[in-house]
């Protein structure tokens, strides 16, 4: 291996650009999902109602003008930093956009969303996708029990052998139902369907849900004309089956109080840390403006502050966020606000939310001076010493 030269740096809480190494990666696009794990980003499909027509056929082959929706599967090494488009050949979906995904083991879990136009149809399958360079198939889970009605822009989420819904829409009409699959029966059964009566919270879509125990917070979302408040958290118990109206206080470390505004199509990802649980919100709207503040959210003390050194580099919203085990924050996609008109974004930024192991530091740094690393064998690799679980990174 010999090493490229280039300067190192670790600097946690500083969004940066992450460097694509590979000559094909996803064409910009919004309301796609990502999704990811210590070794690998997925995203999957989304939308572009604008891409140039020169790019369409060697690019996007699926794409047309007409149906503006990318039938794609894609994972990004973290490692090497190279895209992987899959060739998945059965049972993609025709609802490509504001659908939900999440992880679930070495499994994704795709469900919801929308074709075009949006609202005409809308999915309610569960498709899983084995994470494997290999599988060329996505298998829908046959189900029994009462569905949840197709709808898009929902959260999901897997707990305690079950996978969540929340929410939705179906263009029309908005809610905050949750519904359970138990994945072990595959039986679906209504958790909490709304009635209207006082205490339950308003029903929306594009919000994120925040699991801590048996509580499921909401945080954000809206409907086409409104967005709804930060600082009014719903909180399901799914103990004791009962919403609650959380109230977090404002960051009132800096000279004048402030408290983040009321957004939808925003990302949030969640961290384990010594002191609880936090949550990070980056971007979003409130339908007229685009932010690209980065909060935090203490669960443990309902307390937001804002990151003043962590900030997008341009509004955003309609993007995707996951994070790795190990607390670094991936953000991809989106729609950027430019002057008189917006434009789809296929930039993929990260962003350390805590201090790692010096390990992952050294790791990172390893990857960094050495780009080429994924063209040495593996063998070769654990002969120097590296150790297995970083190999594995390399070499899934």
């Amino acid at each position: 291996m010999t090493s490229s030269g280039k300067d190192y740096k670790f600097e946690p809480f500083k969004i940066t650009e992450v460097e694509c190494r590979s000559f094909a990666s996803p064409r910009p696009r919004s309301g796609h999902r990502i999704a990811c794990d210590d070794d690998r980003i997925y995203c999957f499909g989304g939308y572009n109602p604008y891409l140039p027509l020169n790019t369409i056929q060697r690019n996007n082959p699926t794409w047309t003008p007409a149906m503006p929706l990318f039938k794609e599967l894609w994972s990004f090494s973290i490692a090497s930093r190279k895209w992987t488009l899959h060739e998945v050949v059965e049972n993609m979906p025709e609802e490509l956009a504001s659908n939900a995904m999440c992880m679930s083991g070495r499994y994704l879990m795709i469900y919801g969303g929308t074709g075009a136009p949006f609202g005409n149809k809308c999915g309610n399958d569960v498709i899983t996708w084995r994470t494997c360079d290999g599988d060329a198939k996505f298998e829908v889970l046959d189900v029994t029990g009462p569905r949840p009605p197709g709808q898009y822009g929902q959260s999901i989420l897997c707990h305690n052998g079950a996978f969540y819904t929340i929410g939705g829409t179906n263009g029309y009409a908005y809610n905050c139902d949750i519904y359970r699959l138990d994945l072990r029966t595959m039986v679906w059964e209504p958790v909490y369907v709304g009635t209207g009566q006082e205490g339950e919270p308003i029903g929306r879509y594009r919000h994120e849900v925040v699991r801590v125990g048996e509580k499921l917070y909401i945080i954000g979302g809206g409907t086409g004309e409104w967005a709804f408040e930060l600082m009014k958290i719903p909180m399901y118990d799914l103990e004791t089956k009962t919403w609650t109206i959380m109230r977090p206080k404002a960051d009132d470390s800096m000279i004048h109080t402030v408290q983040p505004l009321a957004r939808k199509c925003h990302s949030a990802v969640q961290i384990d840390t010594p002191s609880g649980v936090q949550v990070f919100v980056a971007g979003g709207t409130d339908g007229q403006s685009v932010f690209n503040d980065i909060w935090r959210l203490n669960i443990s003390d309902m307390h937001w502050h804002l990151m003043q050194k962590t900030v997008l580099p341009q509004p955003l919203y309609f993007h995707s966020s996951a994070v790795t085990s190990y607390g670094c924050m991936y953000m991809f996609g989106g729609i950027e606000p430019k002057d008189v008109e917006t434009r789809r974004t296929n930039i993929l930024y990260k962003v350390w939310l805590c201090i790692p192991k010096l390990s992952e530091i050294c790791w990172e740094a390893m990857l960094n001076f050495y780009p080429s690393m994924d063209k040495v064998n593996r063998s070769s690799l654990l002969n120097v010493g590296i150790p297995r679980h970083f190999v594995d990174r390399l070499h899934t």
